[in-house]
């Protein structure tokens, strides 16, 4: 039997998927929902764990959010050691050419689904002991880029409540962190991105199995902000100093390079 349990959003696919494999080497049971139902049979067969739990979720339905924690609490008896909040979808373009709807379904998932999820799973995180609530950010929660307006607005969001919360949430234990990814290879990275990134500096191609060993690092360290890869810290701090030089460095630099009219 696993004496550590896991919960994970988003975790049929890509950073989710990784860190759903990492955990069970390490012994854990782990809770992977996400809302594909596809990809979790396919990961359940692929894995075919007695300490895996596969479940559709829809991060923006509080009830199912609710259901889907009730039964994992009766698995693990009440305890939570980490909440990893990963679920998330991404938009590119101008903001005014996207539909409305788009933007608030952005806002759905990655801001209102990481609510759900810690509002749902408090008490379990209250009721063990050093628990961790681990949440994704970005590195465009760290400066606004263009073409991605509302996704970066909720990464920013979700950096401001983790923050927040890891104040809140000492008074019974409990730690908040987050992940701020750079470029992870997932599938959401196309051919015409990969093109242009360069070989190294913190605009570099990072696995996803490296999101994965952050999360085991963030249970065993107590740090608020991660960094994938470490060098993204360096521009929190150009950010500081001078926010429209560094959004203009990363527009000519980064991944996310500035269409014309």
């Amino acid at each position: 039997m696993a004496s550590k349990y896991i919960f994970i959003t988003g975790g049929a696919s890509g950073m989710g998927k990784a860190t759903v494999k990492l955990f069970l080497e390490k012994g854990w049971f782990v809770g992977c929902y996400d809302i594909n139902e596809e990809n979790l049979e396919t990961l359940s067969t692929e894995l075919n764990s007695n300490n895996l739990l596969c479940r559709k979720l829809d991060v923006t339905n509080k009830s199912s959010f609710e259901d889907c924690v009730e039964e994992y609490s009766k698995i693990s008896k009440g305890k939570l050691d980490i909440l990893f909040n990963n679920a998330g979808i991404a938009e590119g373009g101008f903001f005014e050419d996207q539909p409305y709807e788009n933007h608030l379904k952005v806002i759905n998932i990655n801001l209102i689904g990481v609510i759900n999820g810690i509002y749902t799973a408090v008490n379990l995180l209250k009721d063990t002991p050093n628990s961790l609530c681990i949440n994704t950010s970005s590195s465009t929660g760290i400066i606004g880029l263009p073409m991605t307006s509302v996704y970066s607005s909720t990464k920013h969001a979700v950096k401001g409540l983790t923050e927040s919360l890891s104040a809140e949430f000492k008074r019974f234990d409990t730690r908040v962190s987050d992940i701020l990814p750079g470029v992870i290879d997932t599938p959401i990275i196309g051919e015409e991105i990969r093109k242009t990134l360069p070989s190294e500096g913190m605009w570099r191609l990072i696995s996803s199995e490296e999101i994965a060993k952050t999360v085991l690092r963030a249970y065993e360290e107590n740090r608020i902000h991660w960094y994938v890869p470490e060098d993204l810290e360096s521009l929190e701090h150009m950010v500081v100093k001078d926010p429209i030089i560094a959004r203009d460095e990363v527009i000519s630099t980064g991944p996310m390079k500035m269409p014309t009219e």
